[in-house]
């Protein structure tokens, strides 16, 4: 049988919280999706910090940024934007952020499908990452790491 989908509701300030790079909260995952999207908040990224070129095999990445200043590099693309800037990453091309302001930066960052939180969720849980447990973690999820951050 069936059930009937029902609304999802995440009030401000709340959501799974991720303590990794800065803190994320999950707002809505695969598991209350169906799998279909990941919506994760990003709350203080860092000025100068972002993740190195990497690929999803299996997810498009979408960005929202709500604060600060971002670069996007997408493929051969490269954008920079402020608050209400959108970016598409299709999956397959590499591609990164990086914060590019004086000040830590928050942005919505969604996937789809979803299910990458647990990506999120097992960094989270390294007492010490170094960039082999990054590489095994990221290849677990269909994601190849190209370069590290700049």
């Amino acid at each position: 049988m069936l059930t009937k989908p029902r609304i999802h509701h995440v009030p401000a300030g709340e959501g799974t919280c991720i303590a990794w790079s800065g803190e994320m909260r999950v707002k809505v995952g695969a598991a209350q999706s169906g799998d279909e999207i990941t919506v994760i908040e990003n709350l203080k990224i860092p000025a100068g910090a972002g993740p190195g070129l990497h690929i999803h095999e299996k997810e498009n990445e979408l960005y929202y940024v709500l604060d600060g200043e971002f670069e996007f590099v997408c493929g051969d693309d490269r954008v920079c934007g402020g608050p209400g800037t959108f970016v598409f990453a299709p999956r397959g091309l590499p591609h990164r952020f990086k914060n590019i302001g004086s000040a830590p930066g928050r942005m919505l960052v969604s996937f789809t499908p979803g299910g990458i939180e647990g990506f999120f969720t097992e960094l989270s849980a390294q007492t010490a990452l170094n960039p082999q447990i990054l590489g095994e973690i990221a290849g677990r999820y269909g994601i190849t790491l190209v370069a590290p951050p700049e």
